[in-house]
């Protein structure tokens, strides 16, 4: 006799990723092994996603960089102009970092440029 709750095969043990539930909305296969932003992800999609908004972080720090250094121009401070340029130097290299290591991620290649084992997605399902 059953309790009346509703069981779902894959939430009885391995539970897949989630990877379609994002913007980027590409199914995924794999087992979600990773808990982030409340979805269930595999090594992959979490390591991407991560990377993903790295990259996002250091696109809007430039962003503000060079809003505070046009403002610091024209109110003549030089010396903040030359810290905000630094600061946007590291900036820039960071936000390449991230960049290249999210093209490594979505080419399914580890930093060191070894070829990772599957690409995260499932076979056709026929």
């Amino acid at each position: 006799m059953s309790d009346g709750s509703i069981q779902h095969p894959l939430l009885d043990g391995d539970v897949r990723c989630e990877f379609e539930r994002t913007l980027s909305g590409e199914y995924c296969a794999e087992e979600g092994q990773v808990q982030l932003d409340g979805l269930r992800l595999c090594e992959r999609h979490a390591t991407q996603l991560r990377l993903e908004g790295r990259a996002a972080y250091w696109r809007a720090m430039v962003a503000h960089i060079e809003l505070w250094s046009g403002e610091a121009q024209r109110r003549g401070s030089k010396d903040v102009v030359r810290l905000l340029e630094v600061e946007r130097e590291r900036s820039t290299a960071a936000l390449e970092s991230a960049s290249e290591e999210l093209q490594r991620s979505r080419d399914g290649r580890s930093e060191d440029g070894e070829d990772g084992s599957g690409d995260g997605r499932a076979p056709p399902p026929w």
